[in-house]
């Protein structure tokens, strides 16, 4: 990760050169991210986390002395993702997916939470009818803090335990538009498209256990809501 940190300003001066640009657009991002991880058995987006950081934004035009429509960004991100369930079901007499080493207690949390270093790369169109940009990329996401607690109790899952990859890579889907001047409203849709676990659950219910577990690949899944500040743009 040290490595794509370095190699971030001589990336951007390289599509300079090749696009023939301009000006560059810098950004100051701050927003909120309602998350949920696919497979977990956890349902819904209700793990709250930040997205926050900087970011600059490359417009450029396919044609010679064209409107710059199109636009490449690249951005560093506060990112945190998770899951969060407030209690299991009703049911006293059922407990889903707790493993046979905890003691199964239905009316116990789940939560996850994971801090991430993101560096999304994205390509971007603007409507020169309506101003709407949409865009599309990849991110590459580095775990930095890890903390899980099920049924009340902190489990061993840590940044060296090895339970979550410690890199998770993301496709991403954008659209934003302005608010005022230069600020700008920003929604965003991301999902892994790499397995950040594999896990095993047990479908039990107290004092049983069912003797097939099952397993389930568990990946990322976003909704993002930002205010996007940009510097160096034409005022509308």
């Amino acid at each position: 990760m040290r490595r794509i940190v370095i190699l971030l300003p001589f990336f951007l001066l390289f599509f300079a050169g090749v696009l023939n640009a301009q000006r560059f657009n810098g950004e100051i991002i701050a927003g909120m991210n309602f998350s949920q991880v696919d497979g977990d058995e956890v349902y819904g987006f209700k793990k709250f986390g930040a997205n926050t950081g900087l970011g600059v934004m490359l417009p450029f035009s396919f044609k010679k002395n064209g409107e710059r429509n199109w636009a490449v960004s690249m951005e560093m991100l506060w990112h945190q993702k998770g899951s969060y369930k407030k209690r299991y079901p009703l049911d006293p007499n059922f407990c889903d997916t707790c493993p046979p080493e905890i003691q199964c207690d239905s009316g116990i949390k789940y939560r996850l939470e994971m801090d991430y270093v993101s560096l999304p790369l994205m390509l971007h169109y603007t409507d020169p009818r309506t101003n709407w940009t949409f865009g599309v990329g990849v991110a590459y996401n580095r775990l930095f803090r890890i903390r899980e607690i099920e049924n009340g109790v902190h489990t061993a899952t840590s940044l060296s335990s090895g339970t979550y990859t410690l890199t998770d890579y993301d496709v991403l889907f954008d659209v934003r538009f302005r608010l005022y001047q230069r600020l700008k409203f920003n929604f965003r849709y991301e999902y892994s498209f790499i397995p950040i676990r594999t896990r095993t659950y047990y479908k039990q219910k107290i004092g049983h256990y069912d003797p097939e577990p099952w397993d389930r690949n568990q990946y990322h899944n976003i909704l993002t809501f930002r205010l996007i500040y940009v510097f160096n743009e034409p005022k509308d």
